[in-house]
């Protein structure tokens, strides 16, 4: 029997330093879900998030497919799940303006995965803080360029899902944040297998 795919958002954060660079997460290995794999932070949607203060009062919220109260508890979740994984609250104050977070790709786990997840992913640009993972959900946290963790990937040392692949070698060809965000406004969109990236 084929499990079905739970909501999940996820946050792909950057900023420069002074180059771009990615904050990127490995799984614990203990993990049911992509266990020692990279992945940006992120996690499922809960029935909370739609009811919270900050979703309701969200601004300029847009996710294709998806009704407003929908679209704004999935940014919601990426940015409560940064804040649970990461430990930093990139959401600023109420309200909080979705125009700072584009909707950058979808992205279902294939069905043979023991757990499934239909994930929307947002852009974000770092505002400061100190970043800290979370014991339970990472072995480690880390800021690098996205071709320094493509090479790892490549060596053999990282190991990482689809959605994880095709973001960090669409961030390659940007040189700063500004670029990237510009990026996302052009409307290109970049196909793979089970995922659409928009950036």
């Amino acid at each position: 029997m084929i499990a079905s795919a739970d909501p999940a958002a996820s946050l792909v954060v950057i900023d420069d330093r002074p180059d771009l660079h990615v904050l990127m997460g490995r799984r614990l290995t203990t993990l049911r879900f992509a266990p020692g794999m990279i992945v940006f932070p992120g996690g499922a949607v809960d029935p909370e998030d739609f009811e919270t203060v900050e979703t309701e009062s969200m601004i300029n919220v847009e996710v294709p497919g998806m009704d407003r109260a929908a679209a704004a508890a999935n940014l919601y979740a990426a940015l409560r799940e940064t804040k649970e994984e990461a430990g930093v609250w990139l959401g600023g104050g109420s309200p909080i303006d979705a125009s700072r977070f584009p909707y950058v790709g979808h992205w279902i786990t294939p069905e043979s995965s023991p757990r499934r997840f239909d994930t929307r992913f947002f852009l974000a640009r770092f505002s400061g803080g100190e970043v800290r993972a979370d014991p339970d959900e990472f072995e480690d946290l880390w800021w690098a360029r996205p071709v320094e963790i493509l090479k790892r990937v490549e060596s053999g040392e990282l190991s990482a899902i689809t959605p994880t692949l095709s973001f960090l070698t669409s961030l390659t060809q940007y040189r700063n944040v500004d670029k990237a965000f510009a990026g996302t406004r052009r409307g290109v969109t970049r196909r793979f297998l089970h995922d659409s990236v928009y950036f």
